[in-house]
């Protein structure tokens, strides 16, 4: 009998969805509807018992290794080529001896080395690979130019598009980061080659970069986090001169690209970009706002290319070669070429080849016609990917990427089949696959931004239907862009207002009520996500169930312990009692986190995690607080304030008009009262934002210099750099410099605390100089001047002699801060450090003589 075109398309479903198929004479479908007659003969052809083998779409036998593959490359990616290489064959002797062991125990059955067979032998690949890269990457001549931080010049290949830097220049000028491999360099008079990749760091000429292209340019190589991919951090000072033309293959797919982005900017659409973004990975062409947009409603994945329109391309071609009748072995081939071309046309990047792999995963079932290999696959993919990327392993994009697969293929089925018993078909599984997917990377989102986004499933849901309409027709608009150009606008046209759509979702769902909760950062955030997660998955999955048994439990009677009814009902109890665990063990990590204000109930000064700028506050009283800049952006600042319980702030001090210190102003104004803004600059007016945030609030910023003091709740405060008048020099030489002094509880000892800003070495000797009392009386605390960098210099440190020395830095920021050399002064005066690039928001709580030190990572 021959299955009808509806059946194919069920065997489908079943088959990219991973539903597991029953072993019996009758496999049902969700919704309690027979499976074909194909299906059940191909049951039928396994006579095997179902007992006897794992469920296919949950085989968990390849899990250690997966598990070895990850931690063997995040710890072979922090070592040297010769350690990683060490490392790798000790563990290759270990796993020849246990070989050799489960050869001479084959017969009588040896699981526990079996499994430390695997665990061994990926390991040792992996860490085999990464030598290999690392021995690929290491130079000795750029190591020493390194730490002589000398300038060379430089022959780079750019293997990414830039992209605008967080962080303007000094001069308040954009800077453009861009990945690329450096190929040659010389250095101190000689030329040597190279084969490291570097992220560089320049001005607005590195944005006309095309993936691809090789040129020359100049600058002076950081080092940078170990582990990190980049082997360093270039600070260009020239700008990039191409030198060789890209080969023919890469100059045709970038023509392609200019020509797909020409196309959509010429429709008119008003889609802000998305559309490309959705189907190249243009993520350039998206705008800023609505990339904050969609972050805020759990849609970021939409604005780049992910495994999910991998997975499009590759069904729609597989599917369309089957309805003309190809063979299955054609149409796979033609699926696999459309999936290279597509990777090819979005830019081969470690990203984009991660997402084909993981993608290629939710349809692979449909090119085996099997539908069985699910986790296996899943297992021996991240082996293979982590072999030949190790860096992927600590990746938040590659995490997030294993844990939606995962949430696929082990609860997409079950919650599909429940959701089943209540909704059609196909709006259960509609339902389903965002809600597994979340559930599985909420607690790693939780790492990641200290927010919930309160609505992301459904928004999820409800753009769901248009991310594959918008992939497909994308695609075939830019493959008529090379055919046919004249037929290529309608389905761009189409894409696009597709694409319109999913941004007013993201709109609607962004400006409702409670769009964003605040959510606890760190360990603690992400294990209380772990638990709502779970709790959430059994609540509808054996939610019934649960409740059914409960109610048989609170009838059961107690007697007759020993019977089926009784241990019926001893079980149920112990699962009620698990699941009260459960939810006061979420209750406690929510409180001692802080998601019910743990931060607003004692702390003196907090330093915010605000990334790569300055954001800190000292209390005056309850709900009051004297911030001191206001970091880059709005967001992390108005976070830190409201998790601070801050509901005003009595000064805001700018202590220079760079935009790491000022960029986030509107965030301290968000829903709170400023009653005074002081500000130091060598500028003769200051920023539009400052001037439209002071001015919509109905405050007149104050210059402030030295000589200006005040006193605010229990603290006291003056200023005491810049002198008064004009100024001249650097802008981080004219911040302002101002001491503080906290009030000790019951007439106690206080704290003082130097706010230094930005400023420079030799600023800093003409400030001590006219301040020599700071020598004799020192301080508690010393905000390191420039997020600890170089130019700060040490003077300070030695003069002012404190206990305990805080450094603002973003993670893994760009420009190496702190530097070794201040962390070095720091050490060899004595001096704890407490860095918010290492820790997160920090809280320091003068306790009687004792400053206690809490942070949030």
């Amino acid at each position: 009998m021959v299955p009808t075109r509806s059946g194919r398309w069920e065997h489908f479903v079943r088959s990219a969805a991973h539903a597991p198929k029953s072993t019996g004479p009758s496999a049902v479908l969700p919704g309690g509807r027979s499976a074909s007659p194909r299906a059940q003969h191909g049951a039928r052809r396994r006579p095997e018992p179902a007992a006897a083998r794992p469920s296919p779409a949950r085989d968990l036998r390849l899990l250690p290794g997966a598990l070895a593959a990850w931690g063997a490359a995040a710890l072979a990616i922090r070592l040297e080529a010769q350690d990683a290489l060490l490392l790798g064959g000790l563990l290759a002797l270990g796993t020849l001896g246990c070989a050799a062991v489960v050869v001479v125990r084959i017969r009588k059955g040896s699981p526990a080395a079996q499994i430390l067979l695997i665990f061994l032998g990926v390991a040792a690949m992996i860490c085999l690979a990464a030598a290999a890269h690392l021995n690929q990457r290491s130079s000795a001549p750029l190591s020493a130019a390194i730490s002589a931080e000398a300038h060379m010049t430089v022959k780079l290949r750019a293997v990414s598009d830039p992209r605008e830097a967080s962080t303007a220049a000094p001069d308040g000028t954009a800077r453009w980061l861009l990945e690329a491999e450096l190929l040659e360099a010389t250095y101190n008079g000689s030329r040597f080659a190279a084969s490291t990749p570097v992220m560089v760091l320049g001005s607005a000429e590195w944005s006309t970069v095309a993936h691809g292209d090789v040129l020359r340019s100049a600058g002076k190589p950081l080092s940078t986090e170990p582990g990190a991919r980049a082997g360093a951090l270039l600070i260009a000072t020239t700008a990039p001169v191409l030198t060789e033309d890209q080969p023919t293959a890469g100059l045709l797919v970038e023509r392609l690209r200019n020509r797909f982005l020409t196309l959509s900017s010429s429709t008119s659409v008003p889609d802000d970009g998305l559309m490309p973004g959705m189907v190249i990975g243009a993520r350039s062409a998206v705008e800023q706002d609505l990339v904050d947009t969609m972050k805020a409603t759990g849609l970021t994945h939409l604005t780049a290319v992910s495994g999910a329109n991998c997975s499009y391309v590759l069904a729609f071609v597989f599917l369309l070669c089957r309805g003309c009748r190809l063979p299955r072995w054609a149409a796979a081939g033609a699926g696999v070429a459309a999936l290279v071309g597509f990777v090819l046309l979005v830019r081969p990047e470690p990203s984009v080849l991660r997402a084909a792999v993981m993608g290629a995963i939710g349809v692979l079932a449909v090119l085996t016609g099997r539908g069985r290999l699910s986790m296996t696959l899943l297992f021996l993919s991240i082996a293979a990917l982590l072999a030949a990327d190790p860096w992927l392993g600590v990746e938040y994009a590659f995490i997030l990427s294993v844990a939606a697969t995962c949430g696929l293929v082990l609860a997409g089925p079950l919650l599909a089949a429940r959701l089943a018993s209540v909704l059609p078909v196909w709006m259960a599984q509609l339902v389903a696959v965002p809600l597994a997917a979340q559930l599985f990377c909420s607690p790693v989102l939780a790492l990641i931004q200290p927010s919930l986004p309160t609505y992301s499933l459904p928004a999820n849901i409800a753009a769901s239907p248009l991310v594959p309409f918008i992939t497909i027709t994308g695609m075939v608009a830019v493959v008529l862009v090379a055919l046919a150009p004249w037929a290529a606008a309608p389905f761009a046209v189409a894409a696009g207002w597709a694409a319109v759509g999913v941004a007013e979702i993201a709109r609607l769902f962004a400006s409702a009520p409670l769009a964003a909760i605040p959510w606890p950062g760190g360990w603690g955030g992400a294990v209380l996500t772990a638990l709502i997660s779970g709790l959430v998955l059994v609540a509808v999955v054996w939610g019934p169930q649960l409740i059914k048994g409960m109610r048989e439990a609170l009838r059961a009677p107690a007697t007759a312990p020993g019977g089926p009814a009784g241990r019926s009902g001893a079980l149920m109890r112990t699962s009620i009692w698990v699941s009260v665990g459960c939810v006061l063990g979420a209750v406690a990590v929510w409180v001692w986190n802080g998601a019910g204000g743990r931060e607003a109930g004692d702390w003196t000064v907090a330093a915010c995690d605000v990334g790569q700028g300055d954001g800190l506050a000292v209390r005056t009283g309850p709900g009051s607080a004297m911030v001191f800049d206001a970091g880059p952006d709005p967001g992390p600042m108005d976070a830190c304030l409201d998790r601070l319980g801050v509901d005003t702030v009595d000064v805001l001090v700018l202590t220079h008009l760079h935009e790491d210190h000022f960029g986030g102003i509107a965030g301290v104004f968000e829903d709170r009262t400023v009653d005074r803004v002081l500000y130091s600059t060598a500028e003769d007016s200051l920023p539009g934002v400052v001037t439209e945030v002071t001015g919509g609030a109905g405050i007149e910023a104050e210059a402030a210099s030295a000589g200006v003091a005040d006193t605010t709740g229990n603290v006291n405060w003056s200023v005491l750099w810049p002198a008064p008048g004009p100024l001249a020099g650097s802008e981080n030489n004219a911040s302002a410099v101002v001491l503080v002094t906290v009030a000790g509880a019951g007439g106690g000892p206080g704290l003082t605390i130097l706010f230094t800003g930005d400023l420079e070495e030799d600023a800093a000797a003409r400030f001590l100089a006219a301040h020599p009392h700071l020598a004799a009386s020192g301080v508690d605390i010393l905000k390191v001047a420039h997020h600890g960098a170089r130019n700060g210099g040490a003077d300070i440190i030695e003069a002012v002699s404190p206990e305990l020395a805080l450094i603002s830095a973003g993670q893994e920021n760009d420009y190496g801060h702190p530097h070794p050399e201040t962390l070095d002064a720091l050490q060899q005066a004595g001096v704890d450090v407490a860095r918010t690039d290492l820790r997160g928001t920090i809280l320091l709580t003068l306790r009687g003589d004792d400053i206690h030190i809490g942070s949030s990572r």
